[in-house]
Order: C-alpha cells, then structure tokens, then sequence
C-alpha cells in the first residue's frame, strides 16, 4: 500500500477498495497477503469487505523517538498481513526487532506462526535510501538470524519490500546458497525467491532467448527501475505462476504468485555461536577462521547459520576517552573484513574477552540465540592478564558449561585450547600457565560430557605457530585462519558429521600492512597539543614520534603504539614548536611507512603544575605516595592527581599509572627489591600538566 507515499498516500477509502477488491477476486484460494507501508484504518475498511476466513495482523512502525508513525492523514502507519484461517490457523504474531541504530526508525518483521501447520509467514520493510546501506545489511542479516534460529523445522514464507536489489549485500542473507551472487556477494540464505526468472531452479545464470546470460538473482522492476519487493519461499515449495500488477494508488506493484505448500517441514538448520575473543573476533582487515570456517561449511554443502548479538571485526577508535589509559573507547563490532567481503558472520566474540566475564552472561545469550552448536575460543586473557591461574580457569569454563546447558539442555559444546604466543619479557611463565592449563583441559571436558549435551576439546595449540601463524605473535594471519578453522571443522565432522574434513587450499594469502596515512594535522591546545590523522584500514595502533624543533630535539618515539587515529601531548613548554609523525603497524611484523611530518607552537596552555613536597614510602610489595595541594596558575580547577611509577630494575619495563582525586595512593603488586621511578601530574579542567619528580623508592 501506499499510506506513507506523498503522492499516492492521501486518496483516501479508494485505496483500500482497490486492494480488497483485489483480495476477493483471488479468494478463497488466497492463503496470505503481506502489506507493507499500510494505513490502519484503510487495513480495518479492507478486512471488512473480506469473507469471514480472512483476519488482518497490523504491526505499527515507531520513529526514532520510539513513537507509533502515522500516515499522510492520522492513521496509524506500518506492515501487516492478511491470512486464511483454513491455512494458516491459530497463528502466533511475534514482532521481530530488527536491530535498528539508536535513534533510527525500528524497523521490525512481523510473523505468523501456526504450530499445527507447522507454517510461519512473515512481512518485512527494509530501511531506504543509499545512505544506509550498512543498516539495510544488518536488517537483513536480522532477519536471516530470526528466521533460521526461531523458525528452525517450519516452512517460513516472507514478503517484504526489502528496498535493494536481488545482488545486493542485504539479499545475500535470503537467497539460497545455490542462486550465487557476484563477488564477496554470494548468497548464503536458505530460500527460493519466486519472482526469479528461473522459476523453480536455484541456480546462479539463465540463458534468455537473446542467448546472453542473466543471473536467477534478477526479476522485473517493482518499483521505479528497481526491483524492491520479493517473496521468499522454502526451496521444496513449488511455484506455479507469478503475476506482477500495476497498483492504482501505490509507487509499488502488487505481486501475486500460485505457489504448493510443501507437505512436511524441511530439515532442521543447525546454528552455530562462536564464542571468543579477539583470536576469534578479528581485527580490522582480517578474513577471520570465523570466515574460513563459514565457507568451508557452505563448499560442504551443509546448511548453518552463524549466530550471536555482533557481526564485524574490532579496529581502532576515533579517539580514546581523555583519562586512557584508565578507561578505554567502548568495544567496537563493526569492523570490516578483508576486500570488504560479507558473509554469515553473526558471533559472541570480543577483543580482550575472558571466560571468567563469558561465564556469566553466557546463559543469557544460549538464551536468546538457542544455537546448536556453541564453539568456545577463551583463555588467552585469563591467564595473560593474571585473571585466573589454570585451575582458575578451568573452574570458569565448568561454569561457562553448566550456564550454557541450563539454557539449553541439549547444547553441543566445542572448547578450544589456548594457543602458545611468542615470548613476552614481562611475562616469562605465560607460556608456562598456557601449557599446564592445555594439559588439564582435555580431561576437564571429558568429566563434562553427557550423550544429551556432548563437550568435545578442539586442539588448536598443536601445529599453531605464532611465528609463522600470526601477525604480532598470537594474532592469526591468513595461516593461522585456515589452520583454527580446520581444527574446529574436523571435530564437527568427525565427532557431528558437520560439514567434511577441512583441507587447507594450497598457496598463501599475502597478510595485510596499513598504508601510511595521507594526512596528519597537529592544533595547539589549551592542554598542550591535539594530534589526528588519517585511519589506515587494518591498523592495530601507531608508532608516535615527536621532538622539539625549538630546542633542536631527535625525534623520539612513545614507548607503546597508539590505539586511536588520534592523540593528545600535554607534556609540553609554552612558546616552543613541536614536531610529529607517525608509522601505522599491524602487530610485530607490519608497518607503513612514516606519514608527513606536521607542527604545531604551544600557545594558550592552561593546564596547572605538579603537586609539590611529594614523599613516598616503601613497604613489603608496595609504595606508599602523598603530596600537597597544587598550587600556582590554573591550580584552582585541579581535580585528580595521577601517579606514574617505572620499575627501573626491569628492562623494557612499562611506564604505569593510577589516577586519584585525593592526595595519596597506594601502589601495590610491586616487585620486592625493586626500585621504582615516581611522578605526580596535577589534572585540571584543561587536562593533565607537566609532572613533578618523586623520590625513587625500593620496594621491601
């Protein structure tokens, strides 16, 4: 219909009359009609004029400010669906979020489920226009996750005005794998589309009378030049006509298909969530085994769908929060993917994530998602953030279980090992910790296994070498991808029959190195100097070189790499001009060559002095640090104090920090024997000063 249209949404009851006038000529052979863009009101004058059979489900669309839209004259706007009673009865309505961006307008997929039937009937409206494709995307894969996880073993039919065309990202995720796509487009969905020209075929290329060649993902316009509307079947219905017909009132044509309800429900798609962290999550730029693993099940010729609340890679922020390192930017999901592919890439992984956090909201999400199969990549950041020693760790993946199964019962459990990474001088037993928690974790599962709810260890430690396997020493490359990948893939089939046994293809994958960035732009502050540059795609931080041109200064570079496409220098003297640039790296390996060099003359700094008569006390284990008041310019608005402590005993030694609004701290964890290099900086509204030099300490 047409009640959200300027032009053709205004007519009035002759909208209505034209569709049920439409509804009754096809009647009562007529199983459903899904509507998009309708009028309540208009929607009520229809179901009037139908036979008693007919019953109309109407789900309203809220505008960003969660309000019910309404159309051109007052009435309550959004989708609906008019079905028989006789073939579709006592259905269900259940209105599927479909995951707007907040503040965006909520788009939904309204569903009818008959359980007697064994049948569900769906409308969606995808969001419009060219600015929101990546929205349009994830609609879509919303829809494709619903469809397959709440309506796993019924016969799913949808309409829907989707507002792309069949080669697009978005459609991807409805038409069957057999239709194809172009490239990094290929269809991963699991239905037939009816107003294909190949009819009943799932194939990817028809060869029309003119003996060129046409993809079956292509159709006739539906609206304007483009071809918007569909109606997506189960592969096993069997199409008998299609009728494509002018509306009167609408922009849209009406599309009308004869269609054979399959008589029994099709096979049971099996879901799989990955669990992890950022192994398993991805940086920006990578294909992940997540990818490796999706296409090796779709080249199987199994039927699975990845499942979980995100969908991208992870990649650096914009900027961090002005207290970093303290507080790091938010968790960020949407990350691209190698050569901008798109797959079926929903999973429950986060850079820097811990079974000992995953264990807790585990239940919630097996919940929500009801996979099959739950793959768990976790460990690494227990025991390399000292979270959990071993037994510690092992303690939460029985929890992470036992929170799994109370979800679902019959949950099928993949536990990975954790992979050994190259030696890091700050932690020389974590190799050590990962080898003792390895050899405990076989047996741990084994004691776990049920027939009803089967754990099985998958071993990607062995064979794994992060010299060869990864970019920064843990991370994968293309490598490290296959062989993760291959290792779950095999313990799917030789424990699931999932799937088939993984080869790794021959030749290699070149491993991605950022490019310099093409501009970088350096303001005087009131705090110091505020530097930005230009993302480069891939990047996992940036080396930072600076000196100071006044004083005729060698560039130096900070200790360790930026995680931002900016960053702020407040260690700085009044009147000087200071140099900078900066070398975009992906872990160990790889790293850009050195952007432009850009300046900036410190000019206006109101940040305040440090703190003076500062004293510290060493104790067994600890420094005990206090100071007075700031005083002097700008110490009026002086908030917080932040410590910074480098044990100078240890080379390559980390510069640490803790903030505090008060005068003193405690630092503990210390090294006894140590001593220990302290500085306090006074923060005020502008930012954070000049340190002031503590006393080195000892530690007992």
């Amino acid at each position: 219909m047409a009640g959200g249209h300027p032009t053709h949404g205004v007519k009035g009851n002759e909208v209505a009359d034209a569709l049920a006038q439409a509804i009754n000529s096809r009647a009562p052979r007529l199983a459903f009609l899904t509507i998009n863009e309708g009028c309540l009101d208009w929607l009520e004058r229809i179901e009037t004029q139908l036979p008693l059979a007919y019953t109309l489900r109407f789900d309203p669309i809220r505008g960003g400010n969660g309000q019910v839209a309404n159309c051109k004259h007052e009435s309550p706007f959004g989708n609906a669906i008019i079905y028989n009673e006789n073939i579709l009865p006592d259905p269900q309505p259940v209105a599927h979020d479909l995951r707007a961006l907040e503040g965006a307008e909520k788009r939904e997929m309204l569903c009818l489920r008959s359980v007697a039937r064994t049948l569900v009937v769906c409308t969606a409206h995808l969001v419009a226009s060219a600015e929101n494709v990546e929205q349009r995307k994830r609609e879509a894969a919303e829809v494709k996750r619903v469809l397959a996880t709440d309506y796993a073993g019924y016969h799913v039919y949808l309409g829907g005005d989707l507002n792309d065309g069949p080669l697009s990202d978005a459609l991807s995720n409805l038409y069957h794998s057999g239709y194809g796509g172009i490239q990094y487009q290929e269809a991963h969905g699991a239905f037939k589309e009816v107003f294909s020209p190949c009819g009943n075929e799932i194939k990817v290329q028809y060869i029309a009378d003119d003996a060129k060649k046409y993809y079956c993902r292509s159709g006739n316009p539906t609206h304007t030049l483009n071809k918007y509307d569909y109606l997506f079947v189960p592969p096993a219905a069997v199409v008998h006509s299609t009728q494509l017909v002018s509306s009167p009132h609408s922009d849209h044509k009406q599309l009308w298909a004869e269609v054979t309800m399959t008589s029994t429900a099709g096979p049971l798609v099996d879901s799989i969530m990955v669990v992890g962290d950022s192994i398993s999550q991805g940086l920006e730029g990578d294909y992940t085994w997540r990818y490796r693993l999706a296409q090796h099940l779709k080249a199987a010729g199994r039927d699975v769908t990845f499942v979980g609340p995100y969908r991208g890679t992870t990649r650096v922020p914009r900027a961090q929060p002005a207290n970093y390192p303290e507080e790091s930017a938010p968790p960020y999901f949407n990350g691209v993917y190698r050569d901008g592919l798109t797959f079926d890439s929903d999973h429950f992984a986060q850079w820097g994530r811990q079974a000992h956090q995953a264990k807790d909201d585990i239940r919630a999400r097996v919940s929500q998602y009801q996979p099959t199969y739950l793959l768990v990549e976790l460990g690494f950041n227990d025991l390399g953030w000292g979270v959990s020693d071993p037994d510690g760790l092992i303690a939460d993946m029985r929890t992470l279980i036992a929170n799994a199964r109370a979800a679902k019962s019959n949950i099928r459990i993949l536990v990975a090992s954790v992979p050994q990474r190259t030696p890091l001088d700050i932690q020389p037993d974590l190799g050590t910790k990962i080898s003792a928690y390895n050899a405990k974790l076989g047996p741990a599962l084994q004691a776990l296994n049920t027939t009803t709810s089967p754990v099985r260890l998958v071993d990607i430690t062995t064979g794994y070498d992060p010299y060869a396997d990864a970019y920064d020493g843990l991370h994968p490359n293309p490598a490290g991808e296959h062989k993760i990948a291959r290792a779950f893939a095999n313990v799917l089939w030789n424990q699931f029959r999932v799937g088939a046994l993984y080869n790794i293809p021959s030749g290699s994958t070149p491993s991605l190195v950022p490019t310099k960035p093409d501009w970088i732009r350096a303001t005087s502050t009131t705090s110091g100097i505020r530097l930005e540059w230009q993302h480069s795609f891939g990047a996992g931080g940036y080396w930072f070189y600076q000196r100071n041109a006044t004083i005729g200064e060698a560039f130096s570079r900070l200790p360790l790499q930026i995680p931002a496409d900016s960053w702020g220098v407040n260690w700085v003297v009044p009147g000087h001009r200071y140099e900078f640039y900066v070398v975009a790296t992906r872990g160990d390996a790889y790293a850009s060559a050195p952007s432009a060099v850009t300046s900036a003359t410190v000019a206006n700094l109101e940040t305040a002095a440090g703190p003076p008569n500062i004293t510290a006390t060493a104790g067994t284990g600890y420094i005990d640090v206090s100071w007075d008041a700031a005083t002097g310019p700008y110490s009026e608005t002086v908030h917080k104090y932040t410590v910074y402590y480098l044990d100078s005993s240890e080379p390559g030694a980390i510069v640490s920090t803790k903030s505090t609004t008060g005068r003193s701290v405690r630092l503990s964890g210390l090294v006894s024997g140590h001593t220990y290099i302290l500085a306090v900086c006074s923060v005020n509204a502008a930012g954070e000063g000049m340190p002031a030099a503590g006393p080195s300490r000892t530690v007992g």
